[in-house]
């Protein structure tokens, strides 16, 4: 029997940025939760940039973890077809569902980048950040995802390694 599927090298070295900058945009969040509550008691911290920051750094979380997810089969699945499809047949259902997953991905960047090109201009309200950035993040997770769906489409055939949050390799 093969040896569990790993990505190749460079998606795995683009995972590790991938999953840095989600780090430092949950400590963002943390961060700003905590400033909130704070200034709540203290009126003088008070800063309307905070909230915004907060938020825009979940999307950021949320968008930038697209690709690792998918590339370290750590999205979401409904893993009832895992049990009832064997052999070949298994194989054909994970090519299909990455190849459903890569268009997806390819489709909802294709967005991402009309909406960076419509909206060049426009800011945030309190913290003035240019929208096009914020565009950008989804458009970089999607394109992550779409490019480690097509490479799973090729690694269908191997058994998968099982998701381990931790990464303790």
């Amino acid at each position: 029997m093969p040896a569990d599927w790993r990505e190749p090298a460079p998606l795995r070295a683009w995972g590790s940025i991938e999953l840095w900058v989600a780090v430092v945009a949950l400590v963002v969040i943390f961060v700003s939760v905590l400033w909130q509550v704070i200034s709540r008691y203290f009126p003088a911290l008070n800063w309307p940039g905070v909230g915004e920051l907060a938020g825009y750094s979940l999307i950021v979380l949320t968008f930038i973890m697209v690709g690792y997810l998918i590339g370290n089969n750590g999205h979401i699945t409904i893993q009832i077809i895992d049990y009832l499809v064997k052999g070949r047949a298994f194989a054909v259902v994970k090519a299909v569902s990455a190849a459903c997953t890569a268009l997806i991905c390819a489709l909802l960047a294709w967005e991402a980048y009309h909406l960076i090109l419509a909206y060049p201009g426009r800011r945030t309200a309190a913290l003035g950040i240019p929208l096009w950035i914020l565009y950008a993040v989804p458009l970089i997770g999607f394109t992550s995802g779409a490019v480690r769906a097509v490479v799973r489409i090729f690694a269908a055939g191997r058994p998968d390694a099982p998701f381990d949050a931790a990464e303790a390799k």
